[in-house]
C-alpha cells in the first residue's frame, strides 16, 4: 500500500473517530448531569416521610377499606393506627417489634384500634403467599401470632422457591389445623380480599412499606417506638380527656 493511501486512510480515520469521540463524551456528560439532577430532585427532605392526609382520604379508608384489613381493638377506640406492610419486606420485619409493642400497650386498654393492610410488592415473590397464609391463619383466629411469626422467621423463608412447607410449619407451631391451613393456602381463598386491600394503599398514594398512619398522620417507613408513641399520645389528648372518639382517627 502506498504512503499516499496510508495518509488518506489516516485522514479518514481521524475525520470519523474524533467527532464520534466528542459525541460519546457529550453523551456521558449528559447522562451524569441527568443522573445528578434527577437524584437531587427526588431526594427526600427531612420532613418528606411525615405528612397529614386529607379528611376525604381518611373517610375513604374508614368507609371502604378498614373492613378489609385485619383489625384488633375496639372499633370505637379514640385513635386508629393503620399499617401497610409486606411480609417479605426487611424494613417491615424490622418494624414488627415496635408494632407489636404498640398493640400490647394500647389495644387492650381500649385506646387504640390497630389495622393491618396487606400490600405485597411485586419485587417480593413470596410476599403474596405469606399474606394468604396469614389470612388463612386468621380464619382459625390466629392471625396476629402467625403474623408476628412470619416476620420473625422472614430470613428463613424469604428466598425459598416454594415457602409453603415453611408456612405450614408455622401453622403447626401456632396450633392451627394444618389440613385446613393447607387447603386454604392452596385455594388462595383470601386473595380476593388482599387484592381489594391494594385500593387502600392506592388511596393514600403509598410510597413504601412499611407505612404507618396514626389517625391522619402518615409515617413513611417504620417510625421509632418513641415517635409512634408520641403521635398516639398526642392524638389521644386531641380526642379529649374522656377518651371520646373523633371518628376513630384521633382528631
Amino acid at each position: 500500500m502506498s504512503p499516499q493511501n496510508n495518509k488518506s486512510q489516516s485522514s479518514l480515520f481521524g475525520a470519523l473517530f474524533f467527532p464520534v469521540l466528542v459525541i460519546g463524551a457529550l453523551i456521558v456528560i449528559a447522562i451524569l448531569v441527568m443522573s445528578f439532577t434527577g437524584n437531587k430532585r427526588t431526594a427526600p427532605s427531612p420532613g418528606d416521610n411525615i405528612r397529614q392526609l386529607s379528611a376525604d382520604t381518611m373517610a375513604t379508608l374508614r368507609n371502604q377499606y378498614d373492613q378489609l384489613g385485619e383489625a384488633i381493638g375496639d372499633p370505637d377506640a379514640p385513635v386508629t393506627v393503620r399499617e401497610f406492610g409486606d411480609y417479605q419486606c426487611p424494613a417491615c420485619g424490622n418494624f414488627e417489634p415496635t408494632a407489636e409493642r404498640i398493640r400490647n400497650e394500647y389495644v387492650d386498654s381500649g385506646k387504640v384500634r390497630f389495622i393491618f393492610f396487606d400490600f405485597p410488592l411485586s419485587m417480593h415473590p413470596n410476599a403474596q403467599t405469606a399474606a394468604i397464609a396469614a389470612r388463612c391463619a386468621g380464619r382459625q383466629d390466629k392471625f396476629w401470632p402467625y403474623h408476628s411469626r412470619l416476620y420473625q422467621t422472614q430470613s428463613k423463608w424469604a428466598e425459598k422457591s416454594d415457602p409453603s412447607s415453611a408456612f405450614l410449619d408455622l401453622g403447626l407451631e401456632a396450633g392451627l389445623n394444618t389440613g385446613k391451613l393447607k387447603a386454604c393456602m392452596k385455594n388462595k381463598t383470601p386473595l380476593a380480599t388482599i387484592n381489594k386491600e391494594r385500593g387502600a394503599g392506592e388511596a393514600i398514594r403509598l410510597r413504601a412499606t412499611p407505612t404507618v398512619l396514626v389517625g391522619n398522620t402518615e409515617f413513611v417507613g417504620g417510625p421509632s417506638y418513641a415517635k409512634l408513641k408520641k403521635a398516639i399520645d398526642d392524638a389521644l389528648s386531641a380526642a379529649g380527656a374522656g377518651g371520646q372518639s373523633s371518628g376513630g382517627d384521633g382528631g
